[in-house]
């Protein structure tokens, strides 16, 4: 049965991308802040900083983010980095199936979910859980906007029974850009604990975001087939992010990426090509590496975007 809306008791959705250090308030999410139409006009790359709307401080985004980030467990911590974070309060009744449509609290159709959770609230005649109901063939990852879950007591108590059920849901929104698809499974990775494949996703995403972009600025001096012939025979990763972005920026005037996040990317790289060359129990990737390479990879995608048409087209 499909749960209708005026069964949900409290629905609360975060999204952003760290806090105030001094009053600890949630600042916008990452995309956002760093856009050059963040309506406060404090845009993260072009000023180095981001201006609290609750207290006024400059806050370092970069600092925030990832300093919370690390702390948290992975699934929570994704939020903070360009993710949502969705709760929803409502009633169920054991023996009963439920379907829990994202779309009605905010997801959009293409969103993707990345990881649930289920907690009871009590009830008075006995604790309600949910598990997930899955078909035989399902793998372990998300298909689709709707959870579909079974209410079961918990503990002691008359059956069957309504108790209070709390459902935690982490999803991320669907982008038109093609290294997004990228992002998002390095993101599906994290939540599953999947730390190595998450750290290669996470630089595919940076590279797919920026080579193309290089390869554009190129191919304004000099022949399409040269610059393809460059491209993919002579220019590696390592060097597009540390040489020839550094000098494209610098060529038309524009910020350069902050250094934090270019030595960020410049380790998930060799955390990336250690995982590639020796393998996973070799490079010994962590749940703290994995969130550092999805912090570098998230900010370094998003200096990619606000760095694009300035290069391309001389905009600020």
């Amino acid at each position: 049965m499909s749960t209708p809306d005026n069964m949900y008791e409290n629905v609360f959705t975060h999204e952003g991308s760290g806090s105030c250090p001094d009053c600890h308030y949630v600042l916008p999410r990452l995309v956002e802040c760093a856009s050059a139409y963040f309506e406060n006009g404090h845009v993260y790359f072009e000023n180095g900083h981001v201006v609290c709307e609750h207290c006024g401080k400059q806050v370092d985004l970069w600092r925030s983010v990832l300093d919370r980030a690390t702390l948290l467990p992975v699934s929570w911590a994704l939020p903070w980095l360009g993710a949502t974070h969705t709760s929803i309060v409502m009633p169920m009744e054991t023996g009963k199936y439920y379907e829990i449509q994202l779309t009605a609290h905010g997801a959009p159709p293409d969103a993707k979910i990345l990881s649930a959770g289920f907690a009871p609230q009590g009830g008075e005649n006995g604790l309600v859980m949910a598990l997930e109901w899955r078909p035989n063939n399902r793998s372990g990852r998300f298909v689709g906007t709707v959870l579909r879950v079974v209410a079961v007591p918990l503990m002691e108590g008359p059956v069957p029974r309504v108790g209070n059920v709390l459902v935690s849901v982490v999803w991320i929104r669907g982008e038109e850009s093609d290294a997004w698809p990228y992002l998002v499974t390095a993101f599906e990775a994290a939540a599953a604990s999947e730390h190595a494949p998450s750290m290669v996703f996470a630089q595919s995403a940076v590279e797919i975001s920026m080579m193309p972009l290089i390869e554009k600025k190129f191919c304004q001096h000099a022949s399409a087939e040269q610059v393809k012939r460059f491209m993919g025979d002579a220019l590696k990763y390592g060097y597009a992010l540390n040489v020839v972005l550094p000098y494209l920026c610098a060529e038309v005037g524009a910020v350069q990426m902050p250094e934090v996040i270019r030595g960020g990317l410049n380790k998930l790289r060799k955390k990336r090509n250690a995982i590639i060359h020796t393998g996973t129990k070799a490079a010994a990737v962590s749940a703290q590496d994995a969130m550092e390479g999805l912090c570098a990879a998230a900010f370094g995608f998003e200096f990619i975007r606000h760095i694009g048409p300035i290069l391309l087209e001389g905009r600020k």
